[in-house]
């Protein structure tokens, strides 16, 4: 579930980004398809392909571009201060949808959406209110992270779990404290380690903190860090035995198949589909955010597709995780997003 991809330079093009046009494999001959009108462009500060949630995003436009029938342009590697420029530019090409995955690009929307009444705009990870051209989706990642603090609380064999993210943050406080509610809740001698990379790119930095904290008896890890991840994932399998590791992201089991038990994941690819989805049948949702957490499907919690190494997950632990999730999505357990509501949780007894 990480909030930022890595930029990294542009190849080949002299331009401050990269641009990059999908066409559907069918080709362009199916334009009676009611997407038919929609000329959509994607743009990110980084690069895709990184596992990050923007590559998660993108599958979901994707999804959408293949099924409904429209264009669907990649833009990469946009910084904040060109971002206006940018999209004042695919507007001029044509482009009438304009999908951010999160809140990079909130200033240029706030700006443009008035001055484009006919271009319609997708905030995939923030709320942009009162603007009815501009549909967005933010998201309580506190949940999905309390469950896998739960089920780290109940793996652990030490006592000693840990979190490593990329930079303190709104949104990595909800991943941390998430996490550590989730672990405390179901085990009172867990111990939570929260460490932080300074970087989303940086995989040795993400080895270096694993090794380290595998080193001092750790043994579940939670990344949401980005690339860094991976460097938690190769520490993981250096380590073997007993040093485990989540993924998040788009799940990232396929990284590390034998390593990964469990990840939790923000279900951007869903919210962009379905914004999507409704402006194309006419069912467009602009104007008022939508909050989207375990209930509504924009976070979860996914286990390991690797049948023998999910065997080694207890069906008890996995029931009460299951509880824990039907609590939250009833709304009995409201899970801290920030330090102070951490420290006023009523955790169970001893």
């Amino acid at each position: 579930m990480d909030q930022t991809d890595p930029g990294r330079p542009s190849r080949g093009l002299p331009l401050p980004h990269r641009l990059r046009r999908l066409r559907r494999q069918k080709g362009r001959g199916d334009a009676g398809k009611k997407g038919g009108d929609i000329k959509a462009a994607i743009i990110i500060s980084g690069s895709f392909g990184t596992q990050s949630f923007q590559d998660v995003a993108l599958a979901g436009c994707q999804k959408a571009a293949d099924e409904f029938g429209f264009e669907l342009t990649k833009v990469e590697n946009v910084n904040s201060s060109d971002a206006s420029n940018t999209i004042r530019s695919l507007i001029g090409q044509g482009v009438n949808m304009i999908i951010s995955p999160n809140d990079f690009f909130n200033d240029a929307i706030e700006e443009l959406a008035p001055e484009n009444s006919d271009v319609r705009f997708i905030s995939g990870d923030a709320a942009v209110p009162d603007l009815e051209n501009v549909a967005s989706a933010y998201y309580r990642e506190q949940e999905a992270a309390f469950l896998l603090g739960a089920l780290a609380g109940m793996l652990t064999e030490s006592d000693k779990v840990a979190f490593i993210g990329h930079t303190s943050n709104v949104v990595m406080d909800r991943f941390e404290y998430g996490y550590r509610t989730g672990a405390r809740y179901v085990n009172p001698n867990a111990s939570v380690i929260s460490m932080y990379t300074g970087s989303v790119s940086d995989v040795n930095k993400g080895k270096e903190m694993a090794d380290l904290l595998y080193s001092q008896g750790v043994d579940y890890i939670a990344p949401a860090a980005a690339a860094c991840n991976t460097g938690v994932f190769q520490s993981s399998k250096e380590h073997g035995g007993n040093c485990w590791t989540f993924g998040a992201a788009d799940g990232q089991f396929h990284l590390m198949p034998d390593r990964i038990l469990a990840s939790q994941v923000k279900r951007i690819d869903n919210v962009c589909y379905q914004f999507l989805k409704d402006a194309v049948e006419g069912n467009w949702k602009g104007g008022q955010p939508q909050e989207m957490g375990l209930k509504e499907g924009g976070v979860d919690l996914l286990y390991t597709t690797n049948g023998e190494l999910a065997a080694t997950i207890p069906q008890n632990v996995k029931d009460r995780v299951e509880e824990l999730r039907q609590k939250v999505v009833s709304g009995e357990l409201k899970i801290p997003a920030t330090k102070d509501e951490f420290a006023a949780f009523s955790f169970p007894s001893k």
